[in-house]
């Protein structure tokens, strides 16, 4: 009972810390909908995706969508976060999931909810499980046996579509609504779909005059209180080891008099009722810089009195504008990614740009201000060298030269060092990785060759699990259910007989037909067998 009283305490404090916007507050509605991100409230609060989808139910003024979370610690059956309602008692239990390591966590809330976990197990009176994000622009199928409806690609028609339709057969048998729901186009029902390589992705192609954005701001957010919005969608770029520019749709932008619109909109709410304006907006995008209107955009928000981020940034092209407008808006570390020790190796993977394009780049971040540089690096590419590995130390000595010589003398360089995961959609999906000893033998090299920087890397365990869940099918089910169970990783992996060999350490053939693909090979497919094959022959 104290546990009990604890968690309501915890959900009242957090509803009192939030700022809503737009016309985002709950509402009632026939069709109960539990809006879940499968990982703490601190993540989901920063998921432009989860915010967006949220935002789209209760605008719609039609359902009564609440927000779930992964607890904190187990305090009883899993409830939503605005009434405290269980969320297996929900029409509708819905998950945002946007990383492979969500899987478990996603699991885990439905034993949480008293939801059955396999799909075929559950009757009429349990929630339909939806699940949209971006794990279905890529591979849902290891989610295939505990999934009754995917929402495959963008989802701000399609989840009101899905709505509508679970509110008319709200009194229909499971099964007749299932084969009703699986006629809308971009839902996969695996109770009917064979796989979810045979169906459309749907594409949200009113972004530019309607972007995504996050209505509710939170101080207990990882983006704490800050306004995101999404300046452009997919990527123009086909980095071969990038999901972005291969799996998303076509890139899109949103233009800058739309973004302005928004943010002096959301300040003029403030105004009138009397609170506190909120300061900080962060532009969400693959790569600011492929905005044709980045600079207007920094530019225009700093003069209207906004604090500027933006979640990612190509150092090659960094400009001293948008430099200018980060480091006035109080940023003092700047991420950069060259991922690639060499320029030969950074053609390889598609990321052409030369050690004289970095360098300027960290020039100009240094002459601006900044004060600290995270130098991203990937380890274990395909056809990476010894040579290629050596690189990583001549690089980030380079950049700490010129980044200290250009004005930030006392500023740090840390090095971040991430193992190659081959990803579903992508050129590289037929690569493998290092085995776990080799990798551990590459990262301990890597960590005495940067004795004098600060070196972070990722805990294998994690990585491998991602691999594992990237690259699989419906038949790892059993090893998912091990890791919600708690089982480690490598012990999960023998009990659910997985053959890691063929699925992880070992070059697949491109003939050979993934999970994630249809019957019918498509042109994206076709084009990235291509690029798999330039990489085979070290063509850029």
């Amino acid at each position: 009972m104290e546990r009990r009283k604890t968690a309501i305490e915890d959900r009242a404090a957090l509803l009192r810390g939030e700022t809503l916007y737009d016309g985002v507050r709950p509402r009632s509605g026939e069709l109960e909908v539990a809006l879940a991100y499968p990982n703490r409230y601190s993540v989901g609060m920063s998921n432009l995706g989860f915010q967006t989808i949220l935002g789209r139910m209760r605008r719609s003024g039609r359902f009564a969508a609440e927000r779930v979370f992964l607890p904190e610690e187990d305090s009883g059956p899993l409830r939503t976060l605005e009434s405290s309602r269980p969320a297996g008692g929900a029409h509708v239990l819905a998950f945002s999931i946007s990383f492979e390591n969500d899987y478990v966590n996603f699991l885990r809330m439905l034993l949480a909810a008293r939801v059955p976990l396999r799909r075929e197990e559950r009757e009429d009176r349990h929630p339909i499980v939806v699940v949209g994000g971006a794990c279905t622009y890529l591979n849902p199928e290891p989610l295939r046996p505990f999934v009754d409806v995917f929402l495959l690609g963008d989802g701000e028609e399609i989840v009101l579509e899905y709505l509508d339709l679970r509110l008319q057969d709200l009194r229909l048998p499971r099964r007749a609504h299932l084969e009703r729901a699986a006629r809308i186009e971009g839902a996969y029902v695996p109770a009917v779909h064979g796989r979810s390589g045979d169906l459309p992705r749907r594409s949200y192609e009113a972004i530019a005059s309607d972007p995504a954005v996050s209505r509710i701001l939170s101080p207990r957010a990882e983006f704490a209180s800050t306004l995101l919005v999404e300046i452009s969608r997919g990527c123009p770029r086909r980095c071969r080891f990038c999901t972005v520019g291969a799996a998303f749709p076509r890139f899109r932008q949103v233009p800058a008099d739309v973004v302005f619109a928004l943010a002096d909109r959301f300040r003029e709410e403030d105004e009138r009722l009397g609170r506190e304006p909120a300061r900080a907006i962060g532009l969400v995008t693959a790569a600011l810089f492929d905005h044709w209107e980045a600079e207007a955009i920094a530019a225009g928000l700093l003069r209207r009195g906004w604090l500027v981020t933006a979640s990612s940034v190509r150092v090659d092209q960094l400009t001293d504008p948008v430099l200018d407008a980060l480091r006035r808006s109080g940023l003092r570390t700047l991420t950069i990614a060259p991922e690639a020790g060499t320029p030969a190796l950074r053609a390889r993977i598609g990321k052409n740009a030369s050690d004289e394009a970095i360098l300027s780049g960290v020039e100009r971040a240094g002459r601006a201000g900044f004060r600290n540089l995270r130098v991203y690096f990937m380890l274990g590419l395909p056809r990476e060298t010894e040579e290629d590995r050596e690189g990583i130390l001549r690089l980030a000595q380079a950049i700490r030269a010129r980044f200290r010589s250009a004005g930030a003398r006392t500023g740090t360089v840390s090095i971040s060092l991430h193992p190659f995961v081959p990803k579903p959609r992508t050129p590289f999906q037929w690569s493998r990785m290092l085995r776990p000893e080799e990798m551990k033998t590459a990262l301990a090299r890597e960590r005495r060759r940067l004795a004098g920087f600060r070196v972070k890397a990722p805990d294998l365990r994690e990585v491998y699990i991602e691999a594992i869940l990237a690259l699989g099918g419906k038949e790892i089910a059993p090893f998912l259910l091990r890791l919600a169970d708690g089982e480690r990783w490598n012990r999960a992996v023998r009990e659910a007989g997985i053959d890691l060999d063929a699925l992880l350490f070992e070059d697949r053939s491109p003939e050979s037909r993934a999970p994630w693909e249809g019957e019918a090979t498509s042109r994206r497919d076709e084009a990235n067998r291509r690029e798999w094959e330039r990489t085979a022959a070290d063509q850029p």
